[in-house]
């Protein structure tokens, strides 16, 4: 199981919000003198080393779980289908699951590793001056899209436009933007879009309908890949158009729907996974007193207060990290994260687990004197 650090970054607006995003590297680990040698520094130098621990801890990692590669594989196999396919719609993917499962993470991590080996096989595309058909282009392989509440096709095409640096020139209407914005993602070789966000567009409503079918024109006419994340899209109408009887089309026909799924814990393939997850986690932690495999015992536990969310773990094992740091206690104990508070849908969720077992657990009497 292989670790990525994720680019502590806010998310990306335009391409160069999206290059410093890709480009950024986490904090390296601390070096740690010896504990009794630490306690000897001066007050400084300890609030100096507490503070690169605790920007470290902060950063955490990414853990490549058997979900992360296998959609980031079926992400690549598309993207390679498309890539010679005569003119016309693309194939897409969708990625819908529940909140805090890692969708917006998992392709932006893939577009981020995409778009770095397209850098070491084609340097020269990257370089400030590249030209291609007689043009000095801004090669932009990526681009990377979050859906607003209540957007507006134009809306969509405008946030487009921002994103590659295009010069808007007056009040454009709608179609005079889409049509910009079209010829330069030709223009600047794009391959991948990525559509963050979708469950955003009210499909119910008339205007989330029209914005709909505003992003399958886009994507209809760009030699680019689509992949669109969300929650619940199965059930929010994306696949569903038209008026006609049967009204699954385009969207059902040309995308394929991928379920992200929380953590299981129920098999011992689940429970594996799981512990493998904590461990890896675990394995980065820069404290004194921490001992190896104290999370991986916990892991039942971690699974309770997290529900088996990625992000509700990796908030609740960070966010104690720098506890113990701050407290002095230098090691992530169940004690400790008692005191550490995450979503309050985590911490409502780890109250109905402990409510339910108090109901299941039998009293124990005890045996009645001689």
């Amino acid at each position: 199981m292989s670790i990525f650090r994720h680019p502590g970054l806010a998310e990306p607006h335009t391409k160069e919000e999206w290059r410093r995003y890709r480009d950024n590297r986490p904090p390296e680990r601390p070096t740690m003198p010896p504990y009794q040698v630490y306690l000897k520094l001066s007050q400084d130098d300890r609030d100096d080393l507490n503070e690169d621990r605790d920007i470290y801890h902060s950063a955490l990692a990414i853990i490549d779980t058997e979900q992360v590669k296998r959609l980031h594989y079926l992400i690549k196999r598309r993207m390679k289908a498309n890539a010679e396919r005569p003119a016309g719609a693309r194939a897409g993917l969708v990625f819908d699951g529940p909140p805090t499962v890692g969708k917006s993470t998992l392709v932006k991590l893939f577009a981020a590793r995409h778009e770095n080996r397209l850098r070491r096989k084609y340097p020269e595309k990257f370089r400030e001056g590249y030209e291609a058909n007689g043009m000095l282009i801004d090669y932009t392989p990526v681009v990377y899209l979050s859906i607003p509440a209540r957007a507006t096709p134009k809306d969509l095409s405008v946030l487009l436009a921002d994103y590659l640096g295009m010069v808007q020139r007056g009040r454009g209407t709608q179609t005079d933007i889409t049509n910009h914005v079209l010829s330069v993602l030709a223009d600047v070789g794009t391959e991948l879009v990525i559509i963050d966000d979708v469950h955003f567009l009210d499909l119910s409503a008339k205007e989330g309908r029209v914005v709909n079918d505003h992003l399958k024109y886009i994507a209809n006419k760009t030699a680019a890949t689509f992949v669109y994340t969300g929650v619940d899209l199965k059930k929010s109408g994306l696949f569903l158009e038209g008026q006609a009887a049967s009204r699954a089309t385009q969207t059902s026909g040309r995308y394929t729907h991928h379920a992200v799924r929380k953590f299981g814990c129920t098999t011992d393939k689940d429970k594996l996974e799981w512990a493998q997850t904590v461990k890896a986690l675990e394995d980065t932690l820069v404290l004194y007193r921490h001992k190896p495999g104290q999370l991986v015992k916990l892991s039942q536990y971690l699974y309770d207060r997290t529900d088996g969310s990625i992000c509700a773990l990796t908030d609740l094992l960070r966010e104690s990290a720098i506890e113990a740091v701050m407290s002095e206690e230098e090691a992530v104990t169940r004690k400790l994260m008692d005191r550490v508070e995450i979503s309050e849908y985590a911490q409502a969720t780890y109250r109905n687990v402990v409510r339910q077992r108090r109901r299941t657990t039998p009293v124990r009497t005890k045996p009645a004197a001689s």
